[in-house]
């Protein structure tokens, strides 16, 4: 019985995988804009002068006039606000502010962005972090044009996910496996599932009427996910929402090495199943028996010896590498890693389990010189 439960599991992600991808590339085509309404572009930045320049160039090469660059300075100990001086000396789009001091019961980003879009006076608002690459000079054009087309609120862009260390190579494609194999993307723009929202953060564009409607940053001042809540807000204020392929258009490099990611997966990991521990719980249950068992079984049928256990487990695992093959490919990861997907595995059950003892222990994070209590606790 539980081997039909993990075949029949596995074909429904790979046929959710097959449509999503099919899904994702008819989304690429667009019409291009004859009008293009007043846009504000804003980063939180906290330490990212490694970052900043880059991102700021992609922005502003942008084939779209319309718009200005808001930069909020979040306390930086770095030269992060000397490059983006240099910005606003040479380019009118580019606005810096700075923030003095954090208020209570504010995550950092969260109180950056506020404040941005506070001075902000574009129609559209595009939250980006530091570390996005804007690598297609028509992201903004592109992004515009499909919330004009699809009648959305928001719009979150998948970007191009670059590793370049061995732990991230084997880590960060199984965000990509996640967002792509698990839920028919299609559904998250229907009405209809109000609960079903998630969007994320290098890349949310909102439609500022709706954003300052749904109470924008300060609604979900305190959260740690603040782009999955934003988007569990909007959809449920009756906004519309859609996740699209951004591979052609943005691109980031989440973290530097396996200790910048650690720290970042463990502060959002729980975040994500709501602080719940029963959430978590059934969700690593259902994750061990479709994706370890396999292989705990595979080992099993080579020591008892068991032809059958061994057959049956070999198809599994063959169905796990297929699904993991086209999600990899599709999303222009190194497919050598692909083949050590036990160890991903590992990797993200360890990082999940950590972050929910941290909530246990410590009722919150630290990040970037910070400590950040969970909302609640």
């Amino acid at each position: 019985m539980i081997h039909f439960f993990i075949i029949f599991a596995l074909i429904s992600f790979l046929i959710i995988l097959i449509n999503n991808i099919f899904y994702l590339e008819d989304e690429k085509n667009y019409v291009p804009l004859k009008e293009t309404p007043y846009l504000s572009s804003i980063v939180p930045a906290r330490n990212e002068e490694q970052n900043i320049g880059d991102c700021l160039k992609g922005v502003l090469r942008q084939h779209y006039e319309n718009l200005e660059v808001v930069v909020v300075d979040d306390e930086s100990k770095d030269k992060t606000v000397d490059i983006v001086e240099k910005y606003v000396k040479s380019e009118r789009k580019v606005k810096l502010i700075r923030v003095d001091s954090l208020p209570e019961g504010w995550m950092g980003k969260n109180y950056a962005c506020y404040k941005g879009f506070k001075i902000s006076k574009g129609e559209y608002l595009i939250f980006t972090d530091a570390d996005t690459r804007f690598i297609n000079t028509r992201t903004v054009e592109y992004a515009v044009s499909k919330m004009k087309e699809k009648g959305l609120q928001l719009l979150s862009l998948l970007p191009l996910i670059e590793t370049k260390s061995f732990w991230e190579r084997i880590f960060m494609p199984m965000w990509s496996f996640a967002f792509v194999s698990f839920f028919p993307l299609k559904l998250l723009s229907s009405k209809k599932y109000k609960k079903v929202a998630f969007a994320i953060g290098p890349f949310m564009m909102f439609e500022r009427k709706f954003y300052e409607r749904i109470g924008g940053h300060e609604s979900v001042k305190g959260e740690i996910v603040d782009d999955v809540y934003l988007a569990r807000e909007t959809k449920e204020k009756g906004g519309k929402i859609a996740l699209l392929d951004g591979k052609d258009f943005i691109k980031v490099r989440f973290y530097k090495n396996y200790k910048e990611m650690k720290r970042g997966t463990v502060k959002s990991a729980f975040g994500a199943f709501s602080y719940s521990y029963r959430n978590l719980f059934l969700f690593l249950t259902l994750f061990f028996i479709i994706f370890a068992l396999p292989f705990i079984n595979l080992v099993r049928g080579i020591l008892i010896p068991s032809p059958s256990l061994l057959k049956i487990s070999f198809l599994e695992i063959s169905l796990i590498y297929l699904l993991k093959f086209i999600s990899d490919s599709y999303n222009s990861h190194d497919l050598k890693y692909t083949l050590l997907f036990p160890l991903s595995l590992l990797t993200g059950v360890y990082f999940c389990l950590l972050s929910a003892k941290e909530a246990f222990f410590k009722k919150g994070y630290a990040w970037k010189e910070r400590f950040y209590q969970i909302p609640g606790k």
